[in-house]
């Protein structure tokens, strides 16, 4: 089952993309990223990868991430590749009247013996980032 959040958040499409687009802020408002390495050479954009060190609880996972899609200030989608599962999450964005509507989607795959993960996998996902657009807003309310 995939994660799914909708949020208003009261800043422009453009500026909501430039954060998310911006791995220098995403330990800011993702604190269970402890490191990004390794980020390809060139302009951020579809194509561009890194590899992403987090803790979930007392686990800590390494992952490269790749960009799929990358439409300012409307897409940023990218998949993940780590031990034993990948997972697809992408950002859509549209203005509303309060700002922008921000759409999130994400969904892991286990392959192999954790396949047979991919539910508990997805659960943890979904309980450890319920409250992902909460924290990329407070996050923009604080630069602002």
């Amino acid at each position: 089952m995939a994660l799914v959040l909708d949020k208003t958040i009261n800043a422009s499409p453009q500026r909501v993309f430039s954060v998310l687009s911006d791995l220098g802020q995403a330990r800011e408002w993702m604190p269970e990223i402890e490191r990004i390495d390794n980020v390809s050479p060139g302009p951020f954009g579809a194509g561009t990868s890194w590899r992403e060190t987090r803790h979930a609880g007392k686990r800590e996972f390494v992952s490269t991430l790749r960009i799929t899609a990358f439409e300012p200030p409307k897409v940023l989608a990218f998949v993940l590749e780590g031990k034993g599962m990948t997972g697809q999450m992408q950002f859509t964005l549209a203005p509303a009247a309060a700002g922008t509507q921000v759409h999130y989607q994400a969904e892991m795959k286990g392959h192999g013996l954790m396949s047979l993960m991919t539910g508990t996998i997805n659960r943890m996902m979904a309980k450890l980032d319920a409250d992902l657009l909460d924290r990329l807003q407070a996050h923009l309310e604080r630069r602002a």
